[in-house]
């Protein structure tokens, strides 16, 4: 196994297809493998930071949402289908990260999901709302800000299917999400 360098930290890219309309209806469109994206900081065990839906039985209201793989939707839907990545980044950058993520949680009643947004980037074009992203726009521009990735587009143009192209990403599980959820990564 790969050792990390000293001074550098990683982070958890975690990226699934449910089968909710929403994103078989992304799918569809897209042709991506995946249609959803979420960041975490604590490897496949601990918390993912996304925009979906509050109540994993109702699909409004949607915002700023902390999933567990063990927990919520992820536990009602086992078998969906994910790729769990790892990104290397600078201590600086994970501190920024964490920073960010801990404020935006906090103030989470704040944040709504940008679903105008995801119609904007179907058609390329941006629509960056004050408060509102949707889940592979709040991931990029995490990534962005933090000075982790450069992506040649704003995030709000990114896509699931685009973060899995980053160069730097290391694969560490695929498969179903229900497996992360027993300890295999």
């Amino acid at each position: 196994m790969k050792t990390q360098a000293e001074g550098t930290r990683t982070v958890y890219l975690l990226l699934t297809r449910s089968e909710t309309y929403f994103s078989r209806l992304i799918h569809h469109f897209t042709d991506g493998e995946f249609t959803h994206a979420s960041l975490g900081l604590e490897g496949p065990g601990g918390a993912f930071y996304s925009f979906a839906r509050k109540d994993p039985r109702r699909v409004l209201p949607a915002g700023l949402i902390q999933e567990r793989v063990d927990r919520g939707f992820f536990s009602m839907h086992p078998n969906i289908p994910c790729c769990l990545y790892a990104l290397t980044v600078s201590e600086d950058t994970y501190q920024f990260l964490c920073r960010r993520l801990r404020a935006m949680y906090a103030n989470r009643e704040r944040y709504h999901y940008n679903l105008l947004g995801t119609l904007a980037c179907f058609f390329r074009l941006p629509l960056v709302r004050r408060h509102h992203k949707f889940c592979s726009e709040f991931v990029a521009e995490l990534l962005y800000e933090s000075g982790a990735v450069e992506w040649g587009k704003q995030p709000a143009l990114i896509r699931p299917m685009d973060i899995c192209r980053l160069e730097r990403l290391r694969p560490i599980h695929r498969g179903e999400v229900g497996s992360l959820a027993g300890g295999a990564a």
